[in-house]
């Protein structure tokens, strides 16, 4: 599928399975992100740290659960902003309404199979983005090709 990386199948599998698990909580995240601390939203908390070890006294709980919450959303949203044809993963793990897949596939206006290999590239994209796949482990194959003007 990913012919310009060397990696097995298996891996393959395993990307996109990491990458379908992030995004498949992306909607309970952004909920409870929500649900969390609702007065937050039209307050504003500068330099509060969200860091475990450097907690202090008047931090609550509750705030400090939602600015977590709150990188998380954020880093998937950021990663999905920068995955190329990202309509594909708004259309199903965003939206508020869960489409099924026929009305997905219908959506694209692509026939199943060519829905489905599109998909998994922009998940692979996705994976990338997110941090979930190190290109530095891997190696490249390129393959050069010679072009000439006919005269």
């Amino acid at each position: 599928m990913f012919e310009l990386f060397d990696i097995s199948k298996e891996e393959q599998e395993k990307i996109l399975k990491q990458a379908r698990r992030v995004l498949s909580g992306y909607r309970h995240l952004k909920r409870a992100y929500t649900l969390s601390m609702p007065q937050a939203h039209t307050q504003h908390y500068g330099g509060v740290s969200t860091s475990k070890t450097s907690k202090t006294s008047n931090e609550s709980p509750e705030l400090i659960r939602y600015l977590e919450l709150g990188e998380k959303v954020e880093k998937i949203e950021q990663a999905i902003e920068r995955v190329e044809n990202n309509e594909y993963l708004k259309n199903k793990y965003m939206k508020a309404n869960e489409l099924s897949s026929w009305e997905l596939v219908e959506l694209s206006g692509y026939a199943k199979t060519t829905y489905a290999r599109k998909f998994n590239v922009v998940l692979f994209d996705f994976a990338i983005a997110y941090g979930i796949v190190d290109l530095s482990k891997y190696e490249f194959t390129v393959e050069t090709v010679r072009i000439s003007r006919a005269q």
